[in-house]
């Protein structure tokens, strides 16, 4: 009997030591995964990417409005002219050359079927 305590008292004091390394890693594995989603939603970070807002077209150019007042060239799909004038979330490839954020599209949702002014 005195042995079996021992062994549970024994293994207790280990589950207990070892817990709070392993609350660190899982902590730190889900910070590293919201480090690198807000990296991809970023614009200008290259690669693929979402982002939401308005969509227009003038001259036979794209263009969508952001939320956060950004002005993004947009290009790539000709699915674009059934959504001008319309909240949309386009996924694409990014870039910022020269100051000037453009998105090349892959992907259209249609988030509303107006603009919210």
């Amino acid at each position: 009997m005195t042995i079996n305590r021992v062994m549970v008292t024994l293994l207790t004091v280990c589950a207990l030591a070892l817990s709070p390394a392993l609350y660190g890693q899982a902590a730190q594995t889900d910070q590293a995964k919201d480090k690198q989603d807000q990296q991809a939603d970023r614009p200008g970070a290259g690669g693929e990417q979402s982002m939401t807002g308005c969509l227009t077209e003038s001259a036979g150019t794209y263009t969508l409005a952001t939320p956060a007042g950004e002005q993004v060239s947009v290009s790539g799909s000709a699915d674009l002219a059934k959504h001008k004038d319309h909240t949309v979330k386009l996924t694409g490839k990014s870039s910022n050359a020269g100051g000037k954020s453009s998105l090349t599209v892959t992907k259209i949702e249609m988030v509303s079927a107006s603009c919210s002014k």
